[in-house]
């Protein structure tokens, strides 16, 4: 029987500078984040992207503080005209 993880993706990245910067800002506000895989992303140079990770408890604060901090949308979440 498959249990629920206690974390959710926030975002996911294909840079890792961006992964790094979005967990620093992250942690900076308190919220405990990792990104889980990232050596293996490292490896394969980003092509299977970077996910950041947080409690599932702080996601909605984790999305708040990206959506209040970002200077364009998020990736996934471009305006349509």
């Amino acid at each position: 029987m498959a249990t629920a993880s206690p974390f959710r993706t926030l975002v996911e990245v294909g840079n890792p500078a961006e992964a790094e910067l979005i967990k620093g800002l992250l942690e900076g506000a308190g919220i405990k984040c990792f990104i889980p895989d990232a050596n293996l992303g490292l490896i394969y140079g980003g092509a299977l992207g970077f996910k950041i990770q947080v409690p599932a408890a702080d996601w909605r604060q984790a999305k708040t503080l990206l959506e209040t901090v970002a200077c364009h949308p998020l990736p996934g979440e471009e305006k349509e005209e």
